[in-house]
């Protein structure tokens, strides 16, 4: 953040600050006054303008239920009451001493969030694995991208949500939203879509739905669940009509033999009796994607939060694949981030099975690296430890963490 002097005030001096919205992934270019007063800020993802949650977040800085100190209660059945913050860190700090003392390290669990910078899920997995000796620490983003993750690293090796910036959005022909509604969760990034044809995949009759029809898109409203089916029948258009570009696949990619006898299972008009979309659609789709050469796949919380959400976004990049879209200039397959650094917070060490850097916390190499930088022996980093699904389910469990510190 800067501070810049600005006129106003009594002295006729006040300052404000160069920041970000604190909301969504955008994180969109903003100033703050001293009052809480909220302006735009020129950055590539607003360029000057906001959404109402980010004209309104200054409200919350001097609303009369902020708290402004911490609270403590010393029982239950006790009221909270606020404390000064060296009693408040005093207390935790020896609640979770006496935890680990008595019940070992994975008594104490640790929550992260994908809200945090990268410098605080940094430090936030150190002193997890380092002061208190923890394998107990996962983060929120357990529940949102972990499906997109897992596709990613299965299809490229590597997890990153969105590999471009979103002004390239600006100049795409067909974008394709599967699961996403960004008309209300990020509505300036709308403005990146102005000159595209939108095809959107939403149950719902959303206003990104609406905006796709404006455009001269589609609305394809899958039966709820059968995303998968609907992507698989998509690739299996793209076969049947001679769309692949086979130089690509040949050049840059391997297994599509394999992911193409799942696709043939499902051909459109099959697919149409199980999620409900008109297999004419289906191929229309197909047909928009492989006519341009500026056109994008991009999946969202709606395709990933499915029992088998892995398997429904590998889908979609292995149709991305299929027409070459990814690795190539104003083309591409991407995740939107749903929280302000959602990427930053898996690649930065507050995930259960991940050390700082993407490292994967079984690899021996990869232990010894970090435990150098940290100064510690490698045996004395602990192993992975429960997915954040698995951490909240044991909660309570006499097997389960005693304490649950939640950072986000």
């Amino acid at each position: 953040m800067s501070l810049l002097p600005v006129t106003g005030g009594s002295t006729g001096v006040a300052t404000r600050v160069a920041t970000h919205c604190p909301y969504c992934a955008l994180q969109c270019g903003q100033w703050v006054g001293p009052t809480g007063d909220v302006d735009a800020r020129e950055f590539p993802t607003n360029r000057g303008g906001l959404c109402q949650k980010g004209w309104t977040a200054g409200a919350l800085l001097d609303h009369p239920e902020r708290l402004t100190a911490p609270l403590l209660r010393e029982s239950r059945s006790a009221e909270f009451a606020p404390v000064a913050w060296d009693r408040a860190l005093g207390y935790v700090g020896r609640r979770l001493a006496d935890l680990r003392a008595e019940y070992g390290p994975d008594s104490v669990a640790v929550f992260g969030a994908g809200g945090l910078t990268n410098e605080k899920s940094y430090l936030l997995g150190k002193f997890a694995r380092v002061a208190l000796g923890t394998s107990q620490i996962d983060y929120n983003g357990r529940f949102c991208m972990s499906s997109a993750a897992a596709a990613g690293n299965r299809a490229f090796g590597v997890d990153r949500g969105l590999p471009f910036p979103v002004t390239d959005l600006d100049d795409a022909e067909v974008v394709v939203l599967a699961g996403a509604n960004v008309a209300e969760t990020m509505p300036p990034l709308m403005g990146h879509l102005g000159g595209a044809r939108l095809v959107v995949i939403d149950p719902r009759r959303t206003p990104t739905a609406e905006r796709a029809i404006a455009s001269g898109g589609l609305h394809l409203q899958p039966v709820p669940g059968t995303d998968l089916v609907l992507a698989l029948g998509i690739l299996h258009a793209a076969v049947a009509d001679g769309r692949l570009d086979t130089g690509y696949l040949a050049e840059r990619t391997s297994g599509f033999d394999d992911a193409w006898r799942v696709a043939a299972q499902w051909w459109p008009e099959r697919a149409e009796r199980v999620c409900g979309v008109s297999a004419a659609d289906m191929r229309t789709v197909v047909a928009w994607l492989a006519a341009t050469s500026r056109r994008y796949v991009l999946t969202a919380r709606g395709a990933e939060q499915h029992a088998h959400g892995v398997d429904t976004v590998t889908a979609w990049i292995n149709l991305a694949l299929a027409l070459g879209l990814p690795g190539r200039p104003g083309s591409g397959f991407g995740t939107i981030t749903g929280q302000g650094n959602g990427q930053g917070g898996r690649e930065h060490g507050q995930k259960s099975d991940q050390l700082p850097g993407y490292r994967s916390i079984s690899d021996p190499a990869a232990r010894e690296h970090v435990a150098g930088v940290w100064g510690v022996a490698p045996g004395a980093l602990p192993g992975p430890g429960r997915s954040a699904t698995e951490l909240i389910a044991a909660l309570g469990r006499p097997d389960g963490p005693r304490a649950l510190l939640v950072f986000g």
